[in-house]
């Protein structure tokens, strides 16, 4: 497919953000979502100091995951990771959506891609697509995402969820391209999204070694009664 055309995708894929509202709801909450901070009228149900991420091992292989219903605190382990060209999650950062790569080709310096790191209680060893969801044994599923541009440079260590603050918080699901207009994803999942429009670049290195599976597609935005009321803006 020619850039173009995958542009004129792009048009299609920002008509489907705002049939979120109209399509029907779904057992499970859904995913991606709207959690640009600067939005009128705001997309949050409210606020918190308190993150469902309680702490993070150093290589991020596995956290500490409070329930925001209540609940104790149990240990997650990484059970896959991945990324997505254009981003899903929509924050409000300059030229996220746009697509300069082609698809099929590592994304080049200057593209937006939203990287997702997914947590279980157990992962299946040996794990044999560590890029999907396959892995992920027993719930709760918890998704780490941000957005990052890809940079040059010859780096190709792990690439890690930034630190710090803000974070969107909310139950949701799994995402991806759906098979039909409508769909639901079936996995629940509780997402904790770094929001920043300035997180370290990611190198064409680092992606290629992470990701021999390449980039996924994107979801559009979901809305209406298709998502649920607890997103959080922790501070």
């Amino acid at each position: 497919m020619r850039l173009t055309s995958w542009l004129g995708a792009l048009l299609v894929l920002g008509a489907l953000a705002t049939r979120g509202a109209a399509a029907p709801p779904c057992a499970v909450p859904q995913s991606p979502r709207d959690v640009n901070p600067n939005a009128k009228p705001s997309p949050y149900n409210g606020t918190s100091t308190s993150s469902v991420v309680v702490s993070v091992s150093p290589t991020e292989d596995s956290l500490q995951f409070r329930p925001r219903n209540g609940g104790a605190v149990q240990t997650l382990v990484r059970c896959g990771q991945h990324y997505h060209v254009p981003v899903e999650t929509v924050q409000g950062c300059a030229g996220e959506i746009e697509v300069i790569t082609p698809p099929g080709k590592t994304p080049g310096p200057g593209q937006w891609i939203e990287v997702h790191t997914v947590y279980a209680p157990r992962v299946t060893k040996p794990c044999e697509n560590p890029e999907g969801l396959g892995c992920c044994e027993g719930q709760p599923v918890l998704v780490r995402g941000f957005s990052a541009k890809v940079v040059h440079g010859v780096g190709n260590g792990p690439i890690l969820t930034p630190a710090g603050r803000p974070l969107a918080e909310w139950s949701g699901s799994n995402t991806g391209p759906d098979a039909k207009p409508g769909d639901c994803k079936p996995v629940a999942a509780a997402w904790s999204f770094r929001l920043t429009c300035n997180a370290p670049g990611i190198t064409e290195a680092q992606l290629d070694q992470s990701f021999p599976r390449g980039a996924q597609g994107a979801r559009a935005v979901q809305g209406g009664p298709r998502v649920s009321k607890d997103l959080i803006l922790v501070k």
